[in-house]
C-alpha cells in the first residue's frame, strides 16, 4: 500500500554557491566525497539531485524535513545507476518498515526527484 508520494525541483545552479558549512549540513559524507571527485557542472547536478531527493522524502512524509536532518540521508546509486537512499537517525525512525522507491533525472538548468513511500507487507 502507498503511504506516501513526495516530488521536489531543485536549481541545479544554486549547488554552485554552497559554503563548506551548508555543503555538510545538507549533504552526508559520502556523498560530499563522491562530488568531490567530479567536474564542478557533473557535482552541481549530482548535488541538485540529491538534495531534491531529500526534499522529496521529506513530502512524502507528509512533514517536510522538520523531522529529521539531510545529512541523515545519503542517497547512493546501484551498480546499474538505479538511486537508493540510506537512512541514519530521525530519518531513519520516521521512515520505519516503509520501502522506499526513489526517482532522479537531470535536465538542465533543473534536477527533480519523486519519492514513493510504500508499506512492507
Amino acid at each position: 500500500m502507498i503511504d506516501g508520494i513526495g516530488i521536489d525541483v531543485v536549481n541545479i545552479s544554486r549547488m554552485a554557491s554552497l559554503s563548506s558549512v551548508a555543503l555538510h549540513r545538507l549533504f552526508h559524507a559520502a556523498e560530499i566525497a563522491s562530488a568531490l571527485q567530479l567536474s564542478s557542472d557533473q557535482r552541481n547536478e549530482y548535488l541538485a539531485g540529491r538534495f531534491a531527493a531529500k526534499e522529496a522524502l521529506g513530502k512524502a512524509l507528509g512533514s517536510g524535513m522538520a523531522g529529521f536532518s539531510p545529512s541523515e540521508v545519503c542517497v547512493n546509486s546501484l551498480g546499474n545507476g538505479k538511486p537508493v537512499m540510506e537512512l541514519y537517525g530521525k530519518a531513519r525512525d520516521l521512515v520505519g518498515e516503509r520501502m522506499i522507491l526513489l526517482s532522479i533525472s537531470h535536465d538542465d538548468p533543473v534536477a527533480t526527484a519523486i519519492v514513493l513511500l510504500q508499506e512492507t507487507c
